[in-house]
């Protein structure tokens, strides 16, 4: 699966990728300690993103709340989901 982090024209962040998930994200986790992004989803699982953020991403991540997560088919949005973003510290959420 290819997952990107983007920044979109109104400021707003959206992972997007381009298979479909096994089950439905609510949550996008930071890890803070390692600055990674992982999905948490209904079912209880989780998909870590190979992925760790620069000096400057992090700063953003440390200001939003929200994700929106995009599947793409053929250059063009088919699935989206409006996720809650938590700040994760050992695996635990916290409040930043």
């Amino acid at each position: 699966m290819n997952i990107g982090l983007i920044v979109n024209a109104r400021g707003k962040v959206c992972m997007v990728h381009d298979e479909p998930f096994e089950a439905i994200p609510l949550w996008v986790g930071y890890h803070l300690d390692r600055r990674r992004l992982e999905i948490i989803f209904d079912n209880g699982k989780t998909y870590l993103v190979d992925w760790e953020s620069t000096d400057e991403m992090d700063a953003y991540l440390l200001k939003i709340a929200k994700v929106l997560i995009i599947r793409m088919e053929n250059r063009k949005p088919v699935e989206g989901f409006d996720t809650v973003f938590l700040r994760l510290r050992n695996g635990r959420a916290v409040e930043e």
